[in-house]
């Protein structure tokens, strides 16, 4: 199955160590939301979004895509990492992708490394959001679970 994975990282790259492991995992083609165009997607029968969570929410230049692409009938899945896990945070991203006609494969979030002051102190709680939390993460057994996520979504 033909699939592109779109994701917009910055800060950490936490979103992009997953992607590319996703990537890699389902041999997809891994590009970055702000080097695609809406018309691009047409080749593609499988179509991944991931981002950063930035104010509880996916990153606005995936939802401005998915806002500009024409109705598609195509699977699609979407993938985040936060600094707090376990939120629902696709429910914008899902609403829109539904409104233009995809289905939706599967969900996937883990941690993401927070370091607001440039350092991390691994802290617990609302502290953690000035002083670092998170450390490490994504680590490599996040990365292996994004690995048998990919894998779970081809399969099905």
């Amino acid at each position: 199955m033909k699939t592109i994975i779109i994701y917009k990282s910055y800060h950490h790259m936490n979103t992009e160590k997953v992607a590319r492991a996703m990537a890699e995992t389902m041999n997809a083609t891994l590009v970055r939301v702000e080097d695609v165009k809406p018309g691009e997607l047409e080749g593609y029968e499988l179509v991944g979004f991931g981002s950063g969570i930035y104010g509880g929410k996916t990153h606005r230049d995936i939802l401005k895509l998915v806002d500009e692409i024409d109705p598609m009938d195509k699977k699609v899945f979407i993938f985040s990492t936060s600094g707090i896990h376990g939120e629902n945070y696709h429910d914008l991203l899902i609403e829109k992708l539904k409104f233009k006609g995809a289905e939706i494969m599967g969900e996937f979030n883990c941690p993401g490394e927070v370091r607001p002051l440039g350092l991390n102190l691994d802290l617990k709680g609302p502290l953690g959001w000035f002083m670092g939390k998170n450390k490490g993460h994504p680590n490599e057994m996040d990365l292996n679970n994004a690995r048998i996520f990919a894998e779970s979504i081809i399969k099905s």
